[in-house]
């Protein structure tokens, strides 16, 4: 394949999946700036929101996980400690089941119970939180909160310029990766998708499994080209081999 009809291969992958995600980070940016009226709203009155401000959110966070290319498990908000009066931390949460019934997830923040659900040390909050900017975190297993094997994308909340949370949602690798397979399907020769930590997210190939770590010696025999995740500071790596797919084992 020539140079060219490979940078077009390539365009076009990375093209279809942010059309596949696009409508992700659209909807975690209207839980956002929903969250951010409610702050100023509770600003000007001279106080912090409570828990009952937040219940407003339920109904974006039905609509992003009715998003039908994609089976997203949980969609909500997630707080920074003390942001909420009546609250140290907390999660405004909901999961979508198969049956298209949609509940309220509870988890324990209690910071002696064996099962406390410190979400400020995971990926998808701590990086958000650190850089200011969206993440893209996973495959991995959400052990305390829903047991899925998901990829969780993450936008921050902001009170004015002070961080207050994240915006988030959890997709489902395995509604995920078919899309991404499809599009790696396309070119010739054995393709792997990595995300920012350098694991697989999807392959056309069995050589790679979701999850896989590739490392730098491995990755050093592969052509590499970064896919933006819709205009944000978040990629992707696809690494391209050089011997055809229907060879590969």
């Amino acid at each position: 394949m020539s140079d060219e009809a490979d940078r077009a291969e390539f365009a076009e992958f990375a093209s279809n999946i942010n059309v596949a995600i696009g409508n992700i980070f659209v909807g975690l940016g209207v839980l956002s700036a929903q969250v951010a009226c409610i702050w100023k709203q509770a600003r000007t009155a001279g106080g912090r929101p409570r828990l009952r401000d937040l219940r407003c959110l339920e109904a974006d966070a039905v609509r992003l996980l009715g998003i039908d290319s994609l089976r997203i498990h949980g969609a909500g908000v997630v707080l920074a400690p003390g942001e909420v009066a009546d609250a140290d931390m907390h999660i405004e949460w909901w999961c979508g089941e198969s049956d298209h019934s949609v509940h309220p997830l509870k988890l324990d923040f209690n910071r002696r119970s064996d099962s406390f659900y410190n979400y400020l040390t995971m990926p998808w909050y701590s990086r958000v939180r650190d850089t200011g900017k969206p993440c893209v975190a996973g495959p991995f297993v959400d052990v305390n909160g829903t047991e899925e094997y998901i990829v969780a994308f993450s936008v921050p909340m902001f009170d004015g310029d002070r961080f207050i949370g994240v915006a988030a949602a959890d997709v489902s690798l395995e509604s995920l990766e078919p899309l991404l397979v499809r599009g790696l399907m396309r070119f010739p020769n054995e393709a792997v998708l990595l995300n920012a930590d350098g694991r697989v997210l999807a392959a056309n190939t069995p050589s790679w499994m979701a999850g896989d770590l590739v490392r730098p010696r491995e990755a050093s025999n592969y052509r590499c080209g970064v896919v933006g995740l819709n205009a944000f500071p978040v990629y992707w790596t696809v690494m391209q081999g050089q011997s055809p797919r229907n060879s590969m084992v």
